[in-house]
């Protein structure tokens, strides 16, 4: 068997790279607004010849639709921010676009590039976090240093960032690239032994809620439908749920996590703002009820037009943080555009295996709940798939 060499990448892998880079690595804040159209505009112009009738029909439907999602908030809502709009259109072009030219190889792909940043990041939370080596770093934030190919986060200090804003992001990232391969496991375990393992190591360094429980959703789905032998399967499930909940009771930051948001969620006032997934869930309804169809934007007015005082908050320079993906986005765009986004995906996916496309939309929305991932194209770029062929290369 020929097998490649550690740095012998190709223009697919290059691409991913990208992807993965303009979905969630501190060092693109520094880039400039419209990094992300230039960037689109590049690759587009690049790979020219590789971009079929298909790709236009369904982007400019996408963007004609978002296009009048916003004209429909502008009359509704008086104002939208037309420079944020053609942004967040130029977020689905970047991710399409990618997701169009790798489509068949992308979870392969996706699996590959995602090994070398878990690999890296496992190398450098040595030094950065366990042993707290000063290293000097890029602040992008208060207390929040790029190292380009890592991340560090002093709120953070013992989990694992890999590139991303924080853990539960890379958590996010490689739970989706696990949901992608999931029919490939036993190929990969196979023939790539090594990043598997490095890729969960990463996973648990994370110390992500949200990982842990997306990980466990998908080693149990793999059970149940994944693996031909019924008799094993049925057999290791009751196993999983055993360590599931041995994991819950001992981790302590798992269980204190999930009792203190829950907690603090019962105590919240009718209206008041709180960045936890659960208390953002609750915040978020009031919105969602006051504008379900056409959401209230993305701009702060719109968007908080109800709370003066985060308003308020907001211009001192505070960084508010929304904890709930799901339901942030169902209050900015409306329920209609989550549901089709949600629907989409599963449609991208269904092609090559209807339980596969449930499973991976069950992972976009738990990873919703945790984070903002339609702000990034690697997520938008998932109802780009939608084709007949493999996912990846068997």
């Amino acid at each position: 068997m020929n097998r490649k060499r550690l740095f012998d990448i190709d223009t697919d892998d290059l691409l991913m790279i990208v992807l993965i880079t303009f979905s969630g690595n501190p060092v693109t804040r520094f880039m400039g607004k419209y990094v992300v159209f230039i960037v689109a505009l590049v690759i587009f112009v690049s790979f020219y010849n590789r971009i079929k009738k298909d790709f236009y029909a369904f982007f400019f439907s996408i963007a004609i639709s978002l296009l009048f999602l916003f004209v429909c908030q502008y009359l509704i809502l008086g104002f939208v921010s037309w420079l944020g709009a053609i942004n967040y259109i130029s977020i689905f072009f970047l991710g399409g676009l990618i997701t169009y030219l790798i489509r068949d190889r992308f979870a392969n792909k996706f699996f590959i590039i995602l090994s070398y940043v878990s690999l890296i990041s496992l190398i450098l939370y040595v030094p950065i976090n366990l042993l707290s080596i000063p290293i000097p770093g890029l602040e992008w934030r208060s207390e929040r240093f790029t190292y380009i190919i890592y991340t560090f986060v002093e709120q953070h200090h013992y989990r694992n960032c890999g590139t991303f804003w924080e853990p539960g992001a890379f958590a996010g990232v490689i739970t989706l690239c696990m949901a992608l391969n999931v029919k490939q496991l036993p190929n990969l375990w196979k023939e790539h032994r090594f990043k598997v393992v490095v890729i969960i190591l990463a996973l648990i360094t994370t110390q992500s809620t949200t990982g842990y429980v997306t990980f466990f959703l998908i080693g149990c789905y793999f059970m149940l439908f994944f693996i031909k032998d019924k008799t094993l399967a049925f057999t290791l499930l009751p196993l999983i749920f055993v360590i599931g909940v041995v994991v819950y009771t001992n981790a302590t930051f798992l269980k204190d996590k999930v009792e203190y948001q829950s907690q603090e969620t019962l105590v919240l006032d009718k209206g008041e703002f709180s960045n936890t997934r659960f208390g953002s869930f609750i915040f978020d309804m009031n919105y969602i009820k006051k504008h379900p169809l056409v959401g209230n934007g993305f701009s702060e007015i719109t968007r908080f037009a109800d709370n003066p005082e985060l308003l308020q908050r907001i211009k001192e320079g505070e960084q508010l943080g929304q904890g709930n993906g799901l339901s942030n986005y169902a209050a900015c765009l409306g329920l209609p555009f989550l549901v089709f986004y949600l629907l989409l995906s599963y449609k991208a996916v269904a092609p090559i295996d209807r339980r596969l496309g449930i499973l991976v939309t069950l992972v976009i929305v738990l990873s919703l709940i945790s984070e903002q991932w339609l702000a990034y194209p690697l997520f938008t770029g998932i109802i780009f798939l939608k084709n007949k062929k493999k996912l990846s290369n068997e």
